[in-house]
């Protein structure tokens, strides 16, 4: 994989997904091959039908294609209720707002929806908790933090044309969250939508607290929509290398037409400040009150999942994680006692920071990943036992790879008992050619569940729709293998914390010899 990253970006789409997908396929042959379409604004439209002949198979889509949320009412009824969800091949939702981490490093910070502070219109909006949420994620690890890749905010920062030479009439509504987020994250690139207006400002330099060192500059990008009659630009084209595989002298190296900061310096304040509750940009929908009630009706009877990165149970560094259960902590990766674990050392393998599965593991922790592999596996083998790996990417936030050992003597039947299993469930699960890279079959947003057996056999089963939660465990758990079918869910398996922390404890001291540090 090259260094460099070839994106491209575009506005609101709108619905008119060919006029797209045929420019970007034009674009892929003549300068490609690009490795992400990003999207901002509003993706869907009045009219969506376009998008059929990609869903059903007979048009394809080139460029592995990433949309954020929806910035309108009635539009929800388009968006997948789980973030990270493959609409169709190589069109993924990505969510409402979050990082997502490529696997070469390049770091993307997303939000969509409008800025209020009030419970109206929730379903669509975001608040100060939402932009602090994102900072988290984003500077999480990183005492020496640089900055990210690229931000992309549907709504404008606000203030962004402040201290801009050229002086631009343009008329828009500005998110202070967002000019807060952008302050504090530092984007290499802040691209937005939702104006219809195509706007390149000059590159300004970011502000430091203390006004120590120097920061790196930001280019605000904001994009028209697709296939507007003023034949404004709505598609930008990006050649990156990830921002923490460059030199820092080639970051902060100044241009001629830079300018200091757009944003006041209250922005550097570790939170927002509180502001008052107001409707930003235009009215996306009807003025008619009973239509707004209507649509918020229905928003509430069917609440939409959202994942807060800055809870996640699994993240090292955050609050919610359960650090009791830790066993071992690496550079990149850590692991973990399984809670309800199918056996006593049923054990996770988990990064350190938050991904999302193993298909977009930065190599640098898929390569501590594999060490750790290899110490549970000679942890087991101590007592004739060997490891099931798997890994279920669906209803997840972060990336867990399980490891459940089984008597060698079992080991025979696994494979019969997962494809057994999974067509009790009405699925195939196929095994993998030998040395197969997960990553590359197994693109970004791609759902799955994943295998690793002790003779080396790999099992993968892209996921479509609906999937069994335990279906893993349901297969070690049979009669054939561990029989401990009672111990099939793992909410039938917990135990008191003061149990939990014994247990780790013991397990602790009994994987230590095999440790990757020793």
């Amino acid at each position: 994989m090259s260094e460099k990253q070839k994106i491209l970006i575009c506005g609101d789409v709108e619905g008119h997904f060919k006029l797209l997908f045929t420019k970007v396929e034009n674009i892929n042959k003549k300068s490609g091959p690009f490795d992400f379409l990003l999207c901002i604004g509003n993706f869907f439209g009045e009219n969506n039908v376009e998008l059929e002949p990609y869903k059903n198979g007979m048009r394809n889509i080139c460029v592995p294609t990433y949309i954020i949320g929806p910035n309108r009412e009635k539009d929800l009824q388009y968006y997948p209720d789980i973030d990270g969800y493959e609409i169709c091949q190589n069109l993924t939702y990505l969510g409402r707002r979050g990082l997502y981490v490529a696997t070469s490093g390049l770091k993307i910070a997303y939000i969509s929806g409008l800025e209020n502070n009030t419970k109206e219109f929730k379903s669509i909006c975001f608040q100060k908790s939402d932009v602090v949420s994102i900072k988290n994620s984003c500077l999480k690890g990183q005492p020496s933090f640089r900055g990210i890749d690229i931000l992309l905010s549907s709504p404008w920062p606000k203030g962004i044309t402040n201290l801009d030479p050229n002086k631009p009439n343009i008329k828009y509504q500005g998110s202070e969250l967002i000019a807060w987020l952008a302050a504090h994250v530092k984007p290499r690139y802040h691209v937005s939508g939702l104006e219809n207006i195509h706007y390149e400002r000059p590159p300004y330099r970011n502000q430091s607290q203390d006004d120590s060192g120097i920061e790196i500059a930001t280019r605000f990008v904001a994009l028209a929509s697709v296939a507007n009659t003023e034949k404004k630009k709505w598609l930008y084209a990006l050649n990156l290398t990830p921002i923490d595989r460059i030199r820092l002298s080639e970051l902060v190296m100044k241009t001629t037409d830079e300018t200091p900061s757009p944003y006041p310096k209250h922005l550097l304040q570790d939170e927002p400040m509180e502001t008052k509750s107001t409707q930003f940009f235009y009215d996306m929908e009807s003025k008619d009150t009973n239509k707004r009630s209507k649509n918020s009706d229905r928003a509430q009877k069917k609440p939409r999942a959202e994942f807060d990165q800055a809870k996640c149970w699994f993240c090292l560094s955050s609050p919610e994680v359960s650090k009791h259960l830790v066993i071992s902590v690496g550079t990149e990766v850590y692991v973990a006692l399984a809670r309800g674990g199918l056996v006593e050392d049923h054990l996770l393998i988990l990064p350190i920071t938050h991904h999302q599965s193993l298909s977009v593991l930065p190599k640098d922790i898929l390569k501590e990943m594999e060490q750790y592999k290899e110490a549970i596996t000679k942890y087991f083998a101590n007592t004739d036992r060997v490891p099931i790996f798997f890994e279920r990417n669906y209803k997840t936030s972060h990336c867990q790879l399980q490891a459940v050992p089984i008597h060698k003597n079992q080991a025979p039947v696994v494979k019969e008992m997962f494809e057994e299993m999974a067509e009790c469930n009405n699925f195939k699960i196929s095994e993998l050619p030998p040395h197969t890279d997960l990553q590359q079959i197994a693109k970004p947003g791609v759902l799955y569940f994943y295998a690793e057996l002790p003779n080396g056999q790999l099992l993968y089963y892209r996921i479509q729709k609906d999937f069994p939660l335990q279906f893993g465990r349901e297969v070690l758990a049979c009669d054939r293998i561990l029989d401990l079918n009672d111990r099939a869910d793992w909410k039938d398996c917990q135990m008191e914390k003061d149990k939990e922390s014994e247990l780790a404890r013991k397990i602790r001291m009994q994987f230590q010899p095999y440790d990757i540090d020793n």
